[in-house]
């Protein structure tokens, strides 16, 4: 039976422990960011199988999304990411309540130099030394946690059982005393508010934005080599056309001229020259295809394609071919895009509030340590723990102190806040500094894209003047105005007119890509998707 009184008391006593579970659960069930990378699945590959050769049809976005789910820094980049989960699980760590439990047994025997200790009675003259024996058993049992605004919640419960001899003047021995007692320490000043206690979880849940905005940043780096090594592929498969066209069209004078020499129209000397122009297109044909071989490996070393053994032996057919569609860009879009999208930009603006959350940090450390502590205590005594226990709610007490310590001269917080308040400079200036090198960025692949687009269109102005000139030619040779070496040197100007033009239009390409890289929007251009679940 609970006697008058003690109903408000357990009341007050779970109140108490609950309010300790519920800062402990609400700081493990506060808003986390958990964000999952992911990518959009890698399309089935049309793989045909000859005899001997595997042929790997490859598009563009193929490449890309391949590349980020092979490539080394990328994954290295995706581990990081997860060890900040841990970092920020390190800083929350500091709100898990603490269990603690105590035992101690204590036993003590002393001479007695009092009669009112003993109670014997002796003569004052003689001195007779009797023991005191004292023995003491104690457990005790704490439960304390720290909650956001800086206090320290405790409870603890203790049991002393006592026995004495001789006990002349004690009501009950052996007895039990047992205590429960509810305190609570807040820091004042140092080490004190929300914020102060927050900070480092903010900070460790920054750095994971931070480590996500660093992967999202190589990520587009990877993408844009992934880019160009593809259009280089490109480029490199149709300069191989081009070569052969050239060798056909030497071939082809080469035929004609044996006629001609047979009929006796041309001189024996036209088949020589003609043979030296196929011989040099040979050559240019050799020359493409290892070329082709070296920009192949290339892709596939960006792709990581070494890990799939029947992949890597594949010859890569690529999908996409360079379509010339001329695009207009405003630089000022195109600025105000990169500003807003760029992930390197975004993280150096965390390193920022990082910086600033440090420094208020070392602001707050600067402050001396004022504390306030206050509670109550339940005390009850028995000759037994359940009579100990039944008495407990009758004799209860509080307690309330405050305590001050203040470190003279204080010069370590002092060097840490000002060594903050540096850094918190350098960050923003990072920030600036970046800016700077985006705008120099951005202005250099717009004006690259429109450059090319001028290059395509001179080229492709070349391309077909170089083709009217060879038909001239060709029908000045019909009519003896104009030789076979002079032939080869229009075919030859064709040839370079046509790869120029090429060149031209995979530069545009690969310019666009550079761009959209530059603005921060590359996965939209190659619709690639990086997906970020917030839990």
């Amino acid at each position: 039976m609970i006697k008058e009184g003690a109903s408000h008391r357990i009341v007050i006593f779970s109140i108490t422990f609950l309010f300790i579970i519920v800062c402990y659960r609400g700081i493990s069930w506060g808003n986390e960011d958990e964000i999952q990378i992911s990518s959009a699945p890698l399309p089935e590959n049309r793989i045909e199988l000859s005899s001997d050769i595997t042929f790997l049809r490859l598009g563009i976005k193929d490449s890309i999304l391949h590349a980020l789910r092979n490539n080394f820094d990328i994954e290295i980049s995706k581990l990081d990411i997860k060890r900040s989960d841990y970092d920020i699980g390190i800083e929350r760590s500091v709100y898990d309540p603490i269990l603690g439990l105590r035992g101690n047994i204590d036993r003590s025997k002393t001479p007695i130099n009092s009669q009112l200790v003993g109670g014997f009675d002796v003569p004052p003259q003689i001195i007779v030394f009797q023991p005191f024996i004292d023995r003491g058993r104690t457990a005790n049992a704490v439960i304390q946690s720290l909650i956001p605004t800086g206090a320290t919640l405790a409870l603890e419960y203790s049991v002393f059982r006592n026995f004495i001899d001789p006990n002349r003047f004690r009501f009950l021995n052996p007895s039990y005393t047992n205590v429960l007692e509810a305190r609570v320490t807040q820091p004042l000043l140092k080490g004190g508010g929300l914020f102060y206690n927050r900070s480092l979880i903010s900070i460790a849940r920054n750095n994971k934005r931070i480590s996500l905005a660093q992967f999202k940043s190589l990520a587009m780096e990877v993408s844009d080599l992934v880019q160009m090594a593809y259009w280089n592929f490109v480029k490199a498969k149709e300069d191989l056309k081009v070569a052969r066209k050239s060798l056909e069209r030497a071939e082809d004078l080469l035929r004609k001229n044996r006629i001609q020499v047979e009929v006796g129209v041309l001189a024996p000397i036209e088949i020589i020259v003609a043979e030296a122009g196929v011989a040099a297109r040979v050559e240019a044909v050799i020359t493409a295809e290892n070329a082709i071989k070296n920009r192949e490996d290339e892709l596939k070393r960006i792709m990581n394609l070494e890990n799939d053994a029947i992949v890597s032996d594949a010859v890569i057919i690529p999908v996409d071919k360079p379509v010339f569609e001329p695009k207009t860009v405003e630089l000022e879009d195109a600025m105000r895009v990169a500003m807003e999208r760029r992930p390197e930009l975004h993280g150096l603006q965390l390193e920022v509030e990082n910086a600033a959350m440090r420094s208020k940090r070392r602001r707050n450390e600067l402050y001396p340590q004022f504390d306030f502590t206050g509670g109550f205590r339940y005390t009850g005594l028995g000759d037994s723990i359940g009579d100990s226990n039944d008495l407990l709610w009758d004799f209860r007490g509080e307690f309330f102190g405050l305590s001050l310590s203040m470190p003279i001269g204080n010069r370590s917080a002092r060097s840490q806040y000002n060594k903050s308040k540096i850094e918190q400079r350098q960050a923003a200036m990072n920030v600036k500094k970046k800016e700077l090198d985006i705008v120099v960025e951005v202005r250099g692949a717009v004006r690259d894209a429109m450059t090319n687009i001028e290059r395509v269109y001179a080229t492709r102005k070349s391309r077909e003047l170089a083709e009217k000139r060879l038909e001239v030619e060709e029908r000045k040779l019909e009519v003896g105005r104009s030789t076979s070496l002079e032939i080869l040197r229009a075919q030859e100007d064709l040839a370079t007119a046509e790869g120029n033009e090429v060149k031209a239009i995979v530069d545009y390409e690969i310019s666009l890509g550079n761009l959209e890289r530059a603005k921060g929007t590359i996965f939209d251009a190659y619709g690639i998707e990086l997906e970020e679940e917030v839990a």
